[in-house]
């Protein structure tokens, strides 16, 4: 008799136990959370630098000045990096070759070697390729294949770029654009396509105020770094 009371009692609790869902968790009701919405991440500065591969002042200043400033202050996701490997060069039409070419201010190896940046440039991403001619810029001479083996890159299509088009060629895109701002010094930067010929050796020298302040006038950010250079 007590067993059977004991039987009927547990069934009765059975009935009584709340149901559970499939996966074992309660039904009770949960709130479903929204996340918020991530703010969009900082614009990107636009900046140009007009240099030649062998000019001493392009090289301390891409270097020393330029390299720093975008690794030593995180710049590089909030800057628009465009390089033209020209500077004071430029174009003539050679009457006995029938066919245009370029004259660089240091000579002809010179125009090789800033057609060789323009082929790295194009064939490769905007940082792979400054970081790149950074480690070029560290000799006057053609240092492709000991870089990139340093840097463990595959530059087949740079040289298939030198080889297969002239110099003259490969160094039009960047010798148009360059050659509109009339260039007095090399090397001379450019914040968004705005030249100011008159403030170039400020820009050299304090670049990184200078970006700061670019920066803040589009943006209308102060960049963390920012706060102490301004």
């Amino acid at each position: 008799m007590n067993k059977i009371f004991g039987f009927l009692l547990c069934a009765l609790c059975l009935v009584f136990v709340r149901p559970t869902s499939g996966n074992g968790q309660s039904t009770e009701r949960v709130t479903k959370v929204t996340p918020t919405a991530t703010p969009d991440p900082p614009g990107k500065l636009l900046v140009a630098i007009h240099y030649e591969t062998l000019c001493p002042d392009s090289v301390f200043f891409i270097r020393r000045r330029l390299y720093d400033a975008l690794v030593d202050n995180n710049w590089w996701p909030v800057t628009d990096l465009k390089l033209y490997p020209f500077g004071k060069a430029s174009f003539y039409n050679n009457t006995s070759k029938g066919e245009m070419q370029v004259f660089c201010q240091h000579g002809e190896d010179e125009c090789e070697l800033n057609a060789l940046h323009a082929c790295i440039i194009e064939t490769l991403d905007v940082r792979r390729a400054f970081n790149l001619i950074f480690c070029m810029l560290r000799s006057y001479s053609n240092q492709l294949d000991e870089c990139a083996r340093s840097m463990r890159l595959d530059v087949s299509k740079v040289r298939e770029c030198k080889s297969s088009r002239k110099t003259a060629d490969i160094l039009a895109p960047y010798g148009r654009e360059t050659l509109k701002l009339g260039l007095s010094f090399v090397p001379s930067i450019v914040f968004e396509n705005d030249f100011d010929p008159y403030g170039q050796s400020s820009i050299r020298y304090h670049f990184d105020r200078h970006f700061c302040k670019q920066y803040l006038k589009k943006f209308n950010i102060t960049l963390p770094t920012c706060a102490a250079i301004l």
